[in-house]
């Protein structure tokens, strides 16, 4: 997520009606200046979002923006390279939006770059709609916002799902790879980008000689030009492969930055021997720090800016730390390996199976895939043949998330179906394995935001960018696998740039315990705090199951205390926006600002 943000108003019937809304905001936004103005728009930024206007005073660019139309936020005129919206997504990447109202603002269209982290939230209110980065921000202007209590269960039945509706009635997020065209008659979001051009079985590169080296090439390049405008950086570096990866690239691309790594207690989050390695082979000093319960606050939400209660509250500790060591270090920026899993297809399924017997049928190759897959799931060959063959000839290729209905009140009956996205059905004729890729890609966006740290400095997530992504989705999802190890391309790609030990690490560190330790340390407070608040007020959660949790004796590694956790996160970002005034309930406010029925078939489910 990037740092800046702006406002938009905009007059679908192009009647210039929105003077006194243009009052209105510039009285309660003055640290924001208007860039641009037409009878049919108003915009509204901060001085740190960069802005350049697009040619003919059609719109704005806003971001950041990697190509061609860089050059365009240094110009003096401020034209951008480029006349349209059309030109600037074809040939550039980056966390950036465009409005662009056209010659004759008869409709003006707003897209969102791909895999771009320039957050939109757009809602229509007294005729007109109201665009931003920010919830707070359309707030201030006197939207009136409340929240949806259906939303937030559908939130809770699985945390990776993530739709165009939020958690609050009537603003809808334009996705990254959508475009919004708001028309007098119309208001309606449709992708223009989707990944399926780069996951279709016309587009693997099945015959390529070269993956690992292609796929090296990219993600330094894609590093470089994300921090290149950043004089020194911070990045959290675990000794994982994912974050060993943006290691080894920054360094190569010459980026000036600093380590650290957060410890757990229990030897399961302990990596300080691969953290140290790595950090050692780069010529780097490394930060140990270690994570304590007395940091996180249960009562607190990260996320009480955004529409969705994506924090967690256990990454409190981490999070404290980082925005501590920026400023000791004068970071201008965090970098992330996250979501290195997500798109080198670190999945525990027999889809790639499915994939290679649809591809190739039966044959050595397949083979193969089984035996790695029942090496790095621990299954038997039996099982994971049966399973791939079974859903490429027998089940649907689409991927749905499944339901994790732990704790939550049985009368809030959503399906399955509901936690569903476009592009995770599957074409006719395409992969199964690929349906999975792209919805293990869509689940990370709901865990790089929801951090206070992102309110100052951005966090920057090179393995997440759109020339990254599209190659890994051209990859086929068995090449990933070997020999029981997983992402094969990335290790292959990098293994003369990172120590033997990181490359053929097999280990992986996880947060369980430092989570578990905090649930027991706070669980009555949790009780309490969960069974007197908004979730059970609104009928959301099973009280009694609740309380049964949180008054058990501890048992050893019950993993049951996340989906506590999720539950918590939920109250404390509800109490935060009431704190706020920001959500308010529906009948403080009368009928909430909703959308045209005329654009809820276009909005994603």
């Amino acid at each position: 997520m990037i740092v800046g943000d702006y406002l938009a108003v905009i007059d679908p019937a192009s009647e210039g009606k929105f003077e006194p809304w243009r009052a209105l905001c510039d009285q309660r936004l003055p640290d924001r200046k208007t860039i641009f103005s037409s009878q049919a728009c108003i915009i509204w930024t901060d001085a740190r979002l960069p802005v350049a206007r697009l040619a003919e005073g059609r719109g704005v660019l806003l971001g950041e923006v990697h190509g061609p139309d860089r050059q365009a936020f240094s110009a003096k005129d401020g034209a951008a390279a480029f006349p349209d919206w059309q030109a600037i997504l074809r040939d550039n990447w980056g966390d950036f939006l465009v409005i662009d109202q056209g010659s004759t603002p008869v409709s003006i269209i707003v897209a969102r770059s791909p895999m771009g982290q320039l957050p939109c939230y757009y809602v229509r209110h007294e005729g007109m709609i109201f665009l931003s980065s920010s919830v707070r921000l359309l707030e201030q202007t006197g939207v009136p916002m409340c929240i949806d209590e259906r939303a937030v269960v559908r939130h809770l039945l699985n945390i990776n799902a993530r739709s165009a509706a939020t958690c609050l009635r009537g603003v809808c997020e334009l996705g990254g790879g959508y475009r919004l065209t708001i028309g007098a008659d119309q208001l309606c979001a449709v992708s223009f980008w989707n990944p399926w051009s780069f996951a279709a079985r016309s587009r693997q590169q099945v015959a390529t000689a070269d993956l690992a080296g292609l796929l090296r090439e990219r993600i330094i390049d894609a590093t470089a030009r994300t921090l290149q405008a950043r004089k020194h950086v911070l990045l959290g570096l675990s000794g994982g492969l994912d974050s060993s990866i943006v290691a080894a690239s920054m360094a190569a691309a010459g980026i000036d930055f600093s380590c650290f790594t957060l410890v757990t207690p229990d030897g399961s989050g302990d990596e300080r021997s691969y953290a140290r390695m790595m950090a050692q082979h780069l010529d780097r000093n490394l930060v140990e720090v270690e994570e304590r319960c007395e940091d996180v606050d249960i009562l607190r939400s990260f996320a009480a800016h955004l529409p969705r209660p994506l924090a967690r509250c256990f990454a409190q500790s981490g999070d404290i730390v980082q925005q501590r060591l920026a400023a000791q270090f004068g970071a201008d920026a965090y970098v992330s390996g996250g979501g290195g899993d997500n798109v080198f297809c670190y999945v525990h399924s027999a889809r790639p199976l499915s994939d290679r017997l649809l591809c190739e049928g039966p044959g050595r190759g397949s083979w193969r895939t089984a035996k790695g897959i029942a090496l790095l799931t621990d299954s038997s060959l039996w099982t994971v043949l049966a399973k791939g063959a079974k859903r490429a000839l027998f089940q649907a290729h689409d991927f749905t998330w499944p339901t994790e209905r732990g704790f939550l009140h049985e009368a809030w009956g959503l399906e399955a179906t509901n936690l569903s996205h476009e592009w995770m059905k599957t074409p006719p004729g395409e992969l199964p394995g690929k349906a999975q890729h792209i919805a293990w890609i869509l689940g990370v966006l709901n865990h790089i935001e929801g951090f206070e740290r992102e309110l100052s400095l951005p966090t920057l997530w090179p393995l997440l960018t759109q020339p990254v992504v599209e190659l890994c989705l051209s990859i086929p999802t068995w090449a990933w696998i070997s020999d029981g190890q997983n992402r094969m391309i990335a290790r292959q790609a990098f293994a003369d740039l990172l120590p033997p030990a990181i490359i053929n690490r097999r280990s992986k560190g996880s947060p369980d315990s430092f989570v578990i330790a905090l649930f027991e340390a706070r669980k009555t407070d949790i009780w309490h705090y969960l069974c007197g608040g908004w979730l059970a007020d609104h009928g959301i959660i099973d009280a009694d199951a609740v309380h049964a949790r949180c008054t058990q004796a501890a048992v050893h590694r019950d993993m049951s205390c996340w989906e506590i956790f999720r539950l918590v996160d939920a109250e404390s970002w509800a109490r935060a926006g009431a704190e706020l005034h920001i959500y308010r309930h529906r009948e403080d406010i009368g009928t909430a600002a909703s959308l045209s029925p005329k654009c809820t078939t276009s909005l994603l489910s």
